[in-house]
């Protein structure tokens, strides 16, 4: 913006005074998300089919088509997109489903936004941000939390999020192998594969794979 001024563009000022939120850095969706799920209003579409075996608390959107099987939880505010299915005994809190995906047996998907035909089977997923088509393995884990409680910094830059807590940012597409487990504030770019039991501590790019070396 600032480059382009200097170039000749014409600025206007103009008042606002509704809620402002930036949006520069991945785990800026959390706020976004955080602040647009507190203005929603339940409702449950009546082609959804909830058992009479699963809790849903709260504010929460439920589209047509989900499917929430016995032991679910759902705590609002939460947003659940068309086709979703939530397994049993896995929890949803305060996050958002957005379309086809599929949270298996025994998650729990906690101050998430989750895109489109993304898929978890016996996972933890806390203040993440994945941006779509992303599969985690059995037993994968994506911590949000410093043992020390200290706030989360984000890349070799260290970049101060602000934020205690803070789990995985994947791009498109990204595959996390079972037993593989991402550290607070971790990145993972586009396409690209933490191997199983990988214990991933650092930014891995996009189409990029890191696996375990196994020796006999």
């Amino acid at each position: 913006l600032d480059r382009m001024i200097k170039d000749g563009l014409e600025v206007k000022f103009s008042e606002y005074e509704g809620v402002w939120i930036p949006l520069k850095y991945p785990w800026q969706i959390l706020d976004i998300t955080s602040y647009l799920l507190s203005k929603i209003e339940q409702k449950i579409s009546p082609q959804a089919k909830i058992s009479e075996k699963a809790v849903i608390e709260g504010q929460v959107v439920i589209e047509e088509g989900v499917k929430v099987f016995e032991g679910a939880v759902v705590k609002g505010p939460c947003y659940i997109g068309r086709n979703c299915i939530v397994g049993n005994n896995s929890m949803v809190r305060e996050s958002n489903l957005e379309e086809g995906c599929v949270t298996g047996f025994n998650s729990d998907i906690t101050r998430s936004y989750i895109g489109a035909n993304s898929w978890f089977h016996t996972n933890y997923l806390g203040d993440s941000i994945l941006e779509g088509d992303c599969g985690m393995g059995s037993g994968a884990v994506a911590a949000n939390l410093r043992l020390d409680n200290q706030a989360i910094a984000v890349g070799e830059e260290r970049i101060n999020t602000g934020r205690t807590k803070l789990g995985l940012m994947a791009g498109q597409g990204v595959r996390i192998g079972v037993n593989a487990s991402t550290m607070p504030g971790v990145r993972v770019g586009s396409g690209s594969l933490v191997g199983p039991g990988v214990v991933l501590r650092k930014d891995l790019p996009e189409n990029k794979k890191i696996t375990l070396k196994e020796e006999s």
